[in-house]
């Protein structure tokens, strides 16, 4: 076995595996998206106290088992940060989930980016004042351009131009984005929509707005109803299948409603 890393990182996802052990997905600050074996973390509070909740941020040490395995060792997991209190919000926890099923499922293995860890740090201190589909349009549109997908909103995807966006533009999740009036007779398929000036410009916005500052985004119910359908559509179109964490949102929104 390698020498042990020691990093921080967020757990992504966990598996239980016989009657004690823990198969842990991970997104850590040294080595990028990582698999784990923890093993009697089920039964070890020493080990692992309070370091593989879902919404904690924890010091981790990992070990590789074998040259060119595939799962690393986890020997230990302490908590520096429990952010647990969001999961009192529904929405919130689906909010939060989301952001972490999108790092689990877009991020590649064994690549370090503190950034991407910056990000849902900074996606969990925000949602600490309440949900804001502004601050997880922001997220979705920084993880996109950090991880090499970012979304083309001020120019055309197609011909890279920036001055018919604002008349016939579609959005084309497949091209990358916002797609002009001139090119849009090329855009075809099922996730193609038709992209209005004010949508456009709110998810710019979005785009290079700090997360700490995106929830005060202001932009009316049905713009942001659209931007958050072409956001899913892009961000679907990447994944390539559907999201576990969206359906858990939309579930929830429908129960809110009022009968």
């Amino acid at each position: 076995m390698v020498a042990r890393v020691d990093t921080d990182g967020v757990v992504l996802r966990t598996t239980a595996v016989g009657e004690s052990d823990l198969v842990v997905a991970l997104f850590t600050r040294e080595l990028g998206r990582v698999s784990a074996i923890a093993r009697g973390a089920r039964s070890s509070r020493r080990r692992f106290a309070g370091g593989l909740g879902l919404l904690v941020h924890s010091e981790l040490a990992l070990a590789r088992r074998a040259r060119g395995a595939e799962l690393w060792s986890l020997e230990g997991a302490t908590a520096i940060v429990d952010h647990g209190g969001l999961a009192a919000d529904p929405v919130v926890l689906g909010h939060a989930s989301y952001a972490l099923e999108l790092v689990r499922e877009l991020a590649p293995p064994e690549a370090p980016d503190p950034v991407v860890l910056g990000l849902v740090l900074e996606l969990w201190a925000a949602l600490a004042a309440g949900p804001s589909p502004s601050l997880l349009r922001a997220f979705e549109l920084a993880l996109c351009d950090e991880l090499g997908s970012a979304v083309a909103l001020d120019r055309c995807a197609a011909c890279s131009r920036g001055d018919d966006l604002d008349r016939g533009a579609v959005f084309d999740p497949v091209r990358g984005g916002a797609v002009c009036g001139a090119c849009a007779p090329g855009s075809r398929g099922l996730g193609v929509r038709p992209l209005s000036p004010e949508v456009r410009r709110y998810l710019a916005a979005a785009a290079t707005t700090p997360l700490a500052e995106a929830a005060a985004l202001v932009v009316a119910d049905d713009e942001r109803a659209a931007a958050r359908d072409l956001m899913l559509g892009f961000v679907g179109h990447l994944v390539g299948k559907p999201l576990r964490s969206v359906a858990f949102v939309a579930q929830v929104h429908a129960g809110l409603r009022p009968t």
